[in-house]
């Protein structure tokens, strides 16, 4: 054993580089979960996460946006010809209650998530 010493001991210091080349994978912090540890791949989906809950946070300030000049719209038209557009007040309401819909759904959703 002494005397293929030199042969041994390098296979068996490439084989503990390898162990740790596989075995353990470069972390970073998280950017969702603070103190939490994420790999490249794990990282890359937060990314992603991130990515579909700026979108979807954007569309509901348009949305909210479109109903606010709606609604300002036609209290425009009111006060400048002092007559009242039934159809704009109807669209308008039934805007302002499609997104209460949508706020009590995504509320619900949560609620729903949380408890399970």
């Amino acid at each position: 054993m002494k005397k293929n010493l030199h042969i041994i001991l390098p296979f068996i210091v490439a084989g503990l580089l390898l162990l740790y080349a596989y075995g353990c994978e470069p972390r970073t912090a998280s950017l969702i979960s603070a103190g939490e540890k994420v790999t490249r791949s794990e990282l890359i989906t937060e990314i992603d996460l991130l990515e579909y809950k700026l979108e979807k946070g954007i569309a509901d300030l348009d949305r909210q946006q479109r109903i606010r000049d709606l609604v300002f719209q036609q209290g425009m038209i009111a006060a400048q010809t002092g007559t009242v557009n039934p159809v704009g007040i109807i669209t308008a309401l039934m805007s302002i209650l499609g997104v209460g819909a949508v706020t009590d759904d995504i509320l619900l959703r949560r609620k729903i998530k949380a408890g399970t």
